[in-house]
Parts: structure tokens; C-alpha cells; sequence
């Protein structure tokens, strides 16, 4: 046993568990967030398509349900921020 959480981390079969899952809506997020952005530049080209904006519509909804699951995903500041920065004053 040691005296830190982290230096036992790695043997702890939940939080590897934890870390995967959060690893895997991250991953998922980005590649949300990139398929919206290609999508949305091809929706500028091509405006009249119903096929694109439609998968916009799908798109924005989810990441709005992502977003749900894990809302640091869209958080404005990191919460690594909050956490390991100086406290102001």
C-alpha cells in the first residue's frame, strides 16, 4: 500500500475502468465536433441541400447529449484549471 492515490492508481481496476470510459466520450466528442465542422463547411458550399442539414440537426443533438454525460466537455475553462492552478488573490 502505498501513501498516494495516484502511485496505486494503476492497480485499481475501477479507476482504469473510469479512465477508459472517459477516454472513449472524449474520443467521441472530437470526432462529433469534427464531423459537424467538415459538414458545416459543406452545408456553406451546398445550402439547399436537405441531406447535410439534416445532419447537422443529428450532429448538434449528439454532442447536446455528450455534452449531457460529461459537461466539462464544453466547459469554457478546463477543469485541470480550477484544479491545479494558483488560487487568484
Amino acid at each position: 500500500m502505498t501513501m498516494w492515490f495516484y502511485d496505486d492508481a494503476r492497480e485499481t481496476l475501477g479507476y482504469q475502468n473510469l479512465r477508459r470510459e472517459v477516454k472513449r466520450l472524449e474520443k467521441e466528442y472530437l470526432d462529433l465536433r469534427i464531423q459537424l465542422r467538415d459538414t458545416e463547411a459543406d452545408l456553406r458550399a451546398d445550402p439547399d441541400s436537405e441531406y447535410l442539414k439534416a445532419k447537422v440537426k443529428y450532429l448538434n443533438k449528439r454532442l447536446k447529449d455528450i455534452e449531457k454525460k460529461g459537461p466539462r466537455l464544453a466547459a469554457d475553462h478546463p477543469l485541470e484549471i480550477a484544479l491545479f492552478a494558483p488560487p487568484h488573490g
